[in-house]
């Protein structure tokens, strides 16, 4: 115990060496803070601390042959990486979504450079191309997924194994039906979030530790023959439970996810350790210490920047992250030459809470439609020499304005009506669907935060970054009032009764509505 004290008092704590690691660490632990709070993901979160431990691992066993150099201007660039896009965090997570994934590699650039300059880099490029690997593995394996219908192979397979088994199976696309019951396969039902998980570690055993395995393929082999046989053993506990609701949410949700998750965990790590060299040569290296560098005051400044940010995560749940802004309808919006009659918020029963609650999840690819909730709502009622017009606006906080997608999502609102043989049109502000059933005419659109009528996730996101050319707007960007990619969207449906009514009436109505929401769009922030 004695020894153990006497050889802690000797580390030198403004050992150029120790700072570096130090801040490694407070750049691990923000970025795992914040990380969970995004993705609310275990297995994620367990992969993202792996590659960091990984990476340090890796460094230690190197530090006495690594060239630790302060050097200006690399230090001042490699402290703005890794402190600004903490700052505020929802800038890196919402307004420029794909640089969330790389955000990692931004912080590791930041720390080479801040470790050992700009010729120093070339030190790291095995950590950084592990770094770099994870969030690529991501986009590959989705794009393969759905290059080879991944969804379609994998019911052949799950009715392949169940016919094996001795049940009457058949397939029809993606969908599975046996035993009275149909399942539909989608893309996170198959081998690929368990095939992204393997390819991780795969990558990890390649590169950093290469030593550890007889042959570099076999990681890469195992992933694959583990991922698909296991999710095709899940794939067909689930078919055979469909019709047992408590048991099919339990295999089909995150439970059932999770034990699986483990399973190819432990299968793979145990089929490397048994096929590992029976001496595996040690990677420590025999050269002494180099003389240290002295701490420069940038090192002090960022690791006392992480400090205070790291200490803000902690302290405030919210922190870095902004909340949905509180919004409210207004009572009354005026439109000219309509009468104002009343309004109501939006209410659900319980009923309808219910089929909200319980609703399928889309299938999500590389990016989609992210619409979770409606935030609220508000009905509008008009009237005009007998004639009633009605109004319904819905709060959307994240979307990418997929209408004909709305009418199916939230199919549990009161006095929904059918999209019927929806045909878009175009309108002055935009685009607009026009459908009608046999007592009303009906207008729908998305109204995005410029105002702008928009009914396709094309015409939606196509307003991203068009206002944000213009240098004025940059500081509204900075400080949260505008983003880049701002997702909100108000979802308006008119609906005339057809008898005397035609579409230039409805139409009118919409652009005078429309006017109204480009100077009166909720705020972004207050």
């Amino acid at each position: 115990m004695t020894g153990k004290i006497e050889k802690f008092r000797e580390v030198n704590f403004l050992n150029y060496t120790f700072f570096i690691l130090f801040i490694f660490g407070l750049v691990t632990s923000t970025h795992l803070t914040l990380y969970w709070r995004v993705e609310q993901n275990a297995n994620d979160w367990f992969f993202q601390l792996l590659l960091y431990a990984s990476v340090i691992f890796h460094i230690y066993e190197r530090r006495n042959n690594l060239a630790f150099v302060s050097q200006f201007p690399a230090n001042f660039v490699g402290c703005c990486l890794i402190i600004i896009p903490y700052i505020n965090a929802n800038f890196s997570v919402q307004e420029i979504s794909i640089f969330w994934y790389f955000l990692p590699l931004v912080s590791a650039i930041g720390l080479t450079l801040l470790a050992s300059g700009f010729q120093g880099i070339k030190q790291f490029k095995r950590e950084l191309a592990v770094i770099a690997i994870f969030p690529l593995i991501f986009v590959f394996v989705k794009l393969l997924g759905m290059l080879i219908r991944i969804t379609v192979i994998s019911a052949k397979l799950t009715s392949y194994l169940l016919w094996y088994l001795g049940f009457n199976s058949a397939t029809q696309g993606s969908l599975v039906s046996v035993n009275n019951g149909v399942i539909d396969i989608l893309s996170e039902c198959t081998a690929i979030p368990l095939l992204i998980m393997l390819l991780k570690f795969s990558f990890v055993l390649a590169i950093l530790f290469p030593s550890y395995l007889k042959n570099i393929y076999l990681p890469f082999i195992l992933s694959v023959l583990i991922s698909v046989i296991l999710s095709v053993i899940r794939l067909v506990i689930i078919a055979l439970v469909v019709t047992d609701k408590p048991a099919f949410n339990y295999w089909h949700g995150s439970q059932g996810g999770d034990i699986f998750a483990l399973l190819s965990f432990l299968s793979f790590g145990a089929v490397i350790l048994f096929l590992s060299p029976s001496q595996i040569p040690s990677s420590l290296t025999k050269a002494p210490p180099q003389k240290s560098q002295p701490v420069s005051w940038l090192i002090v400044l960022t690791g006392i920047g992480l400090i205070i940010i790291l200490f803000n995560f902690c302290i405030h749940p919210s922190a870095g992250l902004s909340e949905t802004s509180v919004y409210r309808f207004p009572s009354q919006i005026p439109l000219p030459g309509w009468q104002f009659m009343a309004s109501e918020p939006l209410s659900l029963s319980s009923k309808q809470l219910a089929q909200e609650n319980n609703r399928p999840l889309l299938n999500t690819d590389i990016e989609t439609d992210k619409t979770k909730d409606i935030l609220l709502g508000q009905i509008y009622h008009y009237q005009k020499a007998g004639q009633g017009l009605t109004a319904n606006f819905y709060y959307v906080p994240s979307s990418l304005g997929d209408v004909k997608e709305y009418y199916q999502q939230f199919s549990y609102l009161p006095n929904l009506p059918k999209l019927i043989n929806p045909v878009e049109k175009v309108n002055l502000k935009g685009d607009h669907l026009e459908f009608f059933d046999q007592q009303n005419r009906y207008l729908t659109a998305c109204i995005n935060s410029l105002g702008k009528s928009t009914v396709t996730i094309s015409q939606f996101t196509a307003h991203f970054y068009r206002p944000y050319l213009n240098p004025s707007q940059w500081l509204n960007l900075l400080n949260g009032k505008q983003t880049f990619r701002d997702r909100r969207c108000i979802w308006g449906q008119l609906s005339l009764t057809k008898a005397d009514t035609s579409d230039v009436e409805l139409e009118t109505a919409w652009q005078a509505l429309l006017s109204y929401w480009q100077s009166n769009f909720p705020k972004l922030k207050l």
